[in-house]
C-alpha cells in the first residue's frame, strides 16, 4: 500500500513539472506582448515596413547620345535618380527606332515600375508602348510627343515645340531686318530635324507660321539635317553652291545651326548670314557672344528629370496633369553673358 502511494505520489509530480513548463508563455508570444529576449534575434517586418524599403525602378530610352541635348538629359536623370532614391536604367536608342522599342520591350520584361521615353519617332515608337500598355506599365512621355491614339501615356513633359519655332522665327525676321533693312527680298534655308520627330514637326510649323505671312521672305531650301552637326555641314555647303545669295539659316536646333556655320565660315559666307537655332547649349551660346550666330531659343534638359518625378508621383497615387509645359527662353547678344554667368545655358 505504501509503495503504491510512492507510486502515485512521483508520478503526481512528473505531471505537476511536465504542466508547469508546459503553460510558461514563449518570449514574444502575444500572452506575453514582449519582444523576444534574445538580443540576435530582429522583430519581423511589418508590409508596409517592407513596402516602404522597396525602391522604385523607373527606365528610359532617349533617340541618341550623339546629341548634345540627351547627354545633357542623361545627366539630369542620373542627379534625379541619386536625389530620389529610384533605380533608374538608361537605354540609348542609337537614333534606331527598332533598337528604342527593343529597348523598352526590354524594361517591360524586367518589370519597372514604370517607363520615361523620349520617342525617336511620333509613329514608331507606338509598337513598343502599346506593349507596355498591355502588360500594365504606365509610360510617360518627354521632350517628344507620340500623336497615336492606338498606345497610352499617362503625361507628356516637354516643351511646346510650335511655340518655340513661332519664337525662334520672329528672333530672325529681326535679325533679317537688322542686317538687311532695305532688302525687299529674304531669301532664306530652313535646316531640319529628323523625319517624324515631333519636335521636328512642329519647330517646322512655328517657323512656317511666322515666316510664310511676310511676303520678304523666299524659302530657297528646306533641307533634311536630321538635328546633327555633321549632316547639316553637308548639307549646307549644297546650299551655298546652288545659292550664291543667301540671307540666313534657321535650323530646328543649334547642333545643326553649329554646323551651318562651319560651311558658311569655310565658304568665306559667315558674315552674310543671319543664323538662328534652338536649344541653348552652351557652345551655341559662346557663338552667340562673338557674333557669329544671331540667337537660339533654350529648351531644358532637366524635363527628363522631370519625368521621372511625374512617374514617382503617379505610382504613390497622386494626380499628375496630361501635359506639364517647360517653359523656353530667349537667348541673344543683350542677355547671352548673363545666360552663360548663370550656367542656364547647358
Amino acid at each position: 500500500m505504501i509503495r503504491r502511494n510512492v507510486s502515485l505520489f512521483i508520478v503526481s509530480m512528473l505531471v505537476f513539472l511536465l504542466a508547469a513548463c508546459g503553460s510558461s508563455p514563449q518570449q514574444g508570444s502575444p500572452e506575453t506582448g514582449q519582444a523576444p529576449n534574445n538580443n540576435t534575434s530582429q522583430p519581423a517586418q511589418s508590409a508596409a515596413d517592407k513596402k516602404e524599403e522597396k525602391k522604385f525602378v523607373i527606365g528610359t530610352s532617349v533617340p541618341s547620345l550623339e546629341f548634345t541635348f540627351f547627354v545633357a538629359a542623361q545627366k539630369a536623370w542620373e542627379e534625379a535618380a541619386k536625389e530620389l532614391d529610384v533605380e533608374a536604367p538608361f537605354y540609348n536608342g542609337e537614333n534606331n527606332q527598332a533598337k528604342q522599342n527593343k529597348d523598352i520591350e526590354d524594361m517591360v520584361v524586367k518589370k519597372v515600375d514604370a517607363i520615361v521615353v523620349i520617342p525617336i519617332t511620333t509613329e514608331g515608337v507606338i509598337p513598343a508602348i502599346r506593349y507596355a500598355n498591355e502588360n500594365g506599365i504606365p509610360v510617360f512621355t518627354v521632350d517628344r510627343s507620340i500623336t497615336s491614339g492606338e498606345a497610352e501615356i499617362v503625361a507628356h513633359i516637354g516643351t511646346n515645340h510650335e511655340e518655340m519655332g513661332e519664337n525662334a522665327a520672329k528672333l530672325f525676321l529681326r535679325g533679317l531686318e537688322e542686317k538687311y533693312p532695305d532688302a525687299k527680298e529674304y531669301k532664306i534655308a530652313e535646316l531640319l530635324g529628323t523625319p517624324g520627330s515631333s519636335a521636328a514637326i512642329e519647330r517646322g510649323k512655328g517657323i512656317h507660321n511666322i515666316l510664310e505671312k511676310d511676303p520678304r521672305i523666299k524659302f530657297v531650301a528646306s533641307l533634311n539635317g536630321e538635328f546633327q552637326s555633321t549632316l547639316a555641314t553637308t548639307v549646307t555647303e549644297n546650299i551655298l553652291t546652288a545659292n550664291p545669295e543667301l540671307h540666313g539659316i534657321i535650323a530646328h536646333n543649334d547642333m545643326m545651326i553649329e554646323g551651318a556655320l562651319q560651311a558658311a565660315t569655310t565658304a568665306g559666307r559667315d558674315k552674310d548670314l543671319i543664323m538662328v537655332g534652338m536649344d541653348g547649349q552652351i557652345s551655341t551660346a559662346e557663338k552667340i557672344k562673338s557674333g557669329e550666330i544671331y540667337g537660339t531659343f533654350l529648351q531644358l534638359p532637366s524635363m527628363l528629370g522631370d519625368g521621372m518625378k511625374a512617374a514617382i508621383k503617379h505610382l504613390n497615387g497622386e494626380k499628375v496633369d496630361e501635359n506639364v509645359w517647360v517653359p523656353t527662353e530667349l537667348i541673344d547678344k543683350a542677355n547671352v553673358e548673363d545666360m552663360i554667368s548663370q550656367q542656364k545655358v547647358w
